[in-house]
């Protein structure tokens, strides 16, 4: 794994009025956090068994798996929506897997992974829920607070959930005073939904831009996690993301994506309780849509 320090940003300081630490995931190999969960599970295979592996990604988990599989030496498939980003489609297709599209409003990621898998003796690589996964990306919050003990909050944001759980499950067991906070687009809020339920609760693919948040619905093992230690869920608009995006790329100096923007939104648009001063922000990725770029769309901050 690279090492992705902790970082306060004192511009982000003196506009919130809070203590701000970045933790820049964004800088990780294949410029994702994925990488971590991906590696764990791929090197613990044993890959004299299966003909490879497969996953079902939208982006960077099928860019994490590529490059892994790549490095152990194994085949890689990977089944990808057609509206899948190009600059993601372009990095995965770097490291030479066979690429399956499909059309995410008529087919089943999920039966179609599983599908392939059986029928050519794959290995399924999960993107969130599984104990592998999710292991891998807690040591994103172990690394955070070995770093800084003073953090109030960690800030997260919440897709299939894998994440989430991890950091979520990590910090209470080192620091259950830290609170660990979600965010998810409001239009695409199924963990906000299934949280409030008590059950999971599936929404339509939701359509916005933080295409690696495109969730219909939690995974089982990541929403039992999520509902006994994940502290709260904030929404943030697509306009707040989009601003948020925007202003990291031209003020921060932080080339993220959308998934990773909506931390930085919740930020700029004052969402926390007044009480969390202290606060680490989990940066997810750097594959970002260039297009989705433009200096007017700041003016609101």
């Amino acid at each position: 794994m690279k090492p992705t320090p902790l970082l306060e940003n004192h511009f982000l300081n003196s506009i919130t009025g809070k203590k701000v630490f970045i933790k820049p995931e964004f800088k990780q190999w294949t410029g994702s956090f994925k990488y971590r969960g991906a590696y764990n599970f791929i090197s613990q295979l044993d890959r004299k068994s299966g003909n490879g592996v497969i996953a079902g990604s939208s982006g960077n988990h099928g860019i994490a798996v590529s490059r892994i599989a790549r490095e152990f030496g194994i085949n890689a498939t990977l089944c990808i929506p057609e509206d899948a980003p190009r600059e993601k489609l372009m990095k995965i297709n770097k490291f030479n897997p066979r690429v399956i599209l499909f059309n995410r409003q008529k087919q089943d990621r999920t039966m179609l992974t599983d599908e392939i898998a059986t029928s050519d003796g794959l290995h399924i690589i999960p993107s969130s829920d599984h104990e592998r996964i999710i292991a891998g990306t807690g040591t994103i919050g172990i690394e955070m607070l070995e770093e800084y003990d003073g953090l109030d909050a960690i800030l997260i944001p919440v897709g299939g959930g894998g994440l989430a759980s991890g950091i979520a499950l990590a910090t209470h067991h080192i620091n259950p005073r830290v609170q660990v906070i979600g965010v998810e687009p409001e239009v695409g809020c199924d963990t906000k939904k299934s949280l409030r339920a008590n059950r999971i609760t599936s929404i339509p693919t939701p359509d916005t831009i933080a295409d690696g948040l495109r969730h219909s619905q939690p995974g089982k093992l990541t929403f039992a996690i999520m509902k006994k230690y994940l502290d709260d869920v904030i929404t943030v608009t697509e306009e707040e993301i989009l601003s948020a995006m925007n202003f990291s790329h031209t003020k921060l100096g932080l080339k993220i994506e959308a998934s990773s923007a909506v931390v930085i939104a919740v930020l700029l648009y004052k969402k926390l309780p007044k009480s969390i001063n202290n606060i680490g922000i989990v940066l997810s990725g750097s594959n970002y849509d260039h297009s989705l770029l433009c200096s007017e769309s700041i003016e609101a901050i």
